[in-house]
This record gives structure tokens, sequence and C-alpha cells, in this order.
């Protein structure tokens, strides 16, 4: 009742409270109940549950076709005899890998290279050096503290080259993690991971993949798919890697355009088919740093509890053997 409506039944100061004011007062109230909710009915021109119509999985017509697109894409990949893999070789090892497609395959090799990150973990913005890295398109170039109680910038993506990373959701569907709009980035990162990491992929050190600043704070604040679809951030979400090889020269001093020496990736790894659904790998250590951030690279991943030197810094003697020089990550290609 609002404070305009007359009352249900008018009584005056003193008056007596009568069984039959009492009855027609229910009454009335349970007339007005009914007008109001039948009011409140006639008024509603859509149900918001009807639009569970337009959606399937919480994907409506366009993301769905978007989504069974890629899953085809995936299924054609892999009826043809198309596997990606990602492997860490360790010296004295031999990675053996049961690809069950019933001829040698062509095998292809990529070494995946160490790039500096700014990496976000427990309110803490720190320079690593990952092999994947998830993040917002627009965190090109993110601000880190230095050695020196300073700060300094990490591009992210190349500032002379192109753009690197693949879409987020490109790799949700490829691992087979299913969402919704109501799922949350940080289960869904977690559940991305379980996935990449399971066979046939090797497991990596948990050094070895990070966060965004950016994807770090989503994750801190639930936010949905829909939330981030909403704000035009859930196309923008990458996943990075960075896979390279080289056409080698036996003898030839390749200089890079800073002036580095570099080196041929990858190097020093062996290929055999056992059988037509079988093939071996092996890596002869020792994996060498080139000279420029391979270099910095190298004393992280050999010493991971030391903060990543800073580009200014002095490096450590390469007289140390560690983790670095004893193991090689690659992205394997098999194709026939």
């Amino acid at each position: 009742m609002t404070e305009t409506a007359p009352p249900y039944v008018t009584q005056e100061p003193g008056d007596l409270v009568t069984a039959d004011a009492w009855n027609t007062m229910q009454v009335k109230i349970h007339e007005d109940i009914r007008a109001q909710a039948a009011a409140a009915a006639e008024a509603i021109t859509h149900v918001a549950t009807a639009d569970d119509a337009h959606h399937v999985g919480g994907l409506d017509i366009a993301a769905l076709t978007e989504e069974v697109a890629r899953r085809v894409l995936d299924e054609v990949r892999e009826r043809t005899g198309y596997q990606q893999l990602f492997k860490v070789l360790k010296g004295g090892d031999i990675t053996v890998i049961e690809h069950e497609l019933g001829t040698p395959p062509l095998v292809d090799l990529y070494q995946l290279e160490y790039f500096e990150v700014a990496a976000r973990e427990d309110d803490e913005t720190r320079a690593a050096f990952a092999t994947f890295y998830l993040c917002q398109a627009e965190e090109r170039r993110v601000r880190v503290p230095n050695n020196s109680g300073g700060r300094r910038a990490i591009d992210i993506q190349p500032p002379d080259g192109p753009d690197v990373g693949i879409p987020f959701k490109d790799m949700l569907t490829r691992y087979q993690v299913s969402y919704t709009d109501t799922s949350n980035l940080d289960d869904l990162e977690t559940e991305f991971w379980q996935a990449f990491f399971a066979a046939p992929n090797d497991r990596f050190n948990d050094d070895q993949y990070a966060r965004s600043p950016w994807f770090e704070r989503c994750c801190k604040e639930q936010q949905t798919v829909k939330r981030l679809k909403d704000n035009g951030d859930w196309d923008d979400i990458l996943f990075i890697s960075h896979p390279r090889k080289t056409v080698n020269f036996a003898g030839l001093n390749v200089i890079g355009n800073d002036g580095v020496r570099l080196l041929p990736r990858p190097a020093n790894v062996g290929v055999q088919h056992l059988d037509n659904n079988r093939t071996a790998l092996w890596f002869v250590p020792p994996h060498r740093a080139d000279d420029g951030p391979e270099s910095r690279a190298r004393a992280y991943i050999n010493d991971p509890s030391q903060p990543v030197l800073d580009p200014d810094q002095d490096l450590p003697g390469n007289d140390n053997i560690g983790r670095f020089e004893n193991e090689l990550k690659l992205m394997v290609l098999l194709k026939v």
C-alpha cells in the first residue's frame, strides 16, 4: 500500500475494531493482491528465462556456430593424421611418442623459446622467463620492479615485429575444456592447464607458465565469461608461446639484427621411427644460450629462486651446468 492509497476499512480514533470490519478488511486485502498480481502478469511482455531458448549451453547462435566450427576443424586435424605435441626432452632420456598413426609421420620440430614476461602472483608483479603466458591483447608493454629499486618495462609483444598469440577461447576448444557464460576465468584457467599438460603432452615446470597482471585481477574478481564478453575482453585473451626453428647451414656464424650471435634451434635432437605407430626423440646436451636475452633466461631457469637479471646487469659465467643446459622444450608436429 502506498502512502496515498485509501484504507481498506475506514476507522476513526476511538472506534472499536469489530469482527465485521476485520473480515471486510481481509476480503479487500485478498482482492487487492489478486488485482495487482493480475496486472503485473499482463504487463510482462518478456520472460527472462525465455532467453535460454536462444542459447545452447550458455552460448548464443553465433557463438555456438563458431564453437562448432572450431571443434570440426580440430576433428579434421585428428582424422587427417595431424598431431601437435608439447614435449620436454631431457639429456640422457629417450622420449617415445605413441602416435598410433599407422605409418611413420613427417616430424617437424620447433624449439619453445624462453621469453620474458610480467608475471603476477601473490599480489606481486615481477619479471620472469616463461614458456607459456596468458594475458590480454592490450598488455603490450608492462612495467615491473627492477633490481635497483626502480622500474623497467617488459615488451610482451615484439615492438618491431608481428604480434604473437592464440585466442584463449581457441585453446579451450582445442583441449576440450567446456564452458558457459557463467563459467569464471579462474576455474577455466585451472581446467585448461590440467588438460594442456595431460598426455600426450608433457608436464612443464610450474615456473614455466604464468599469467599477466590483468589476467590475475580478473581471476581474483571471479569474472565470468559473460562479463568478459560484455566488456569486450573475451576475444582478446591470448595464449602466448614462442615456437621457433632455424634452417641451419653448418659452420655459418649467424648474427642477428641486434648484433647478437644466434645459435641453431632446435639443436642436437635425434628422431627415429621405431615402427608404424611409435617415434622416438632424444636430446644431446648441452642446450646453449645465445649472447642476448637467452643468457638472462639461462640464469633464471637454473635458479628461479633468484630475481630475473636486469638487461644492464652482468651475466654469470657459463661454468655451471643446470636445468637450462640439460633439457630442451619442443613443439612437435606430426603429419601423415
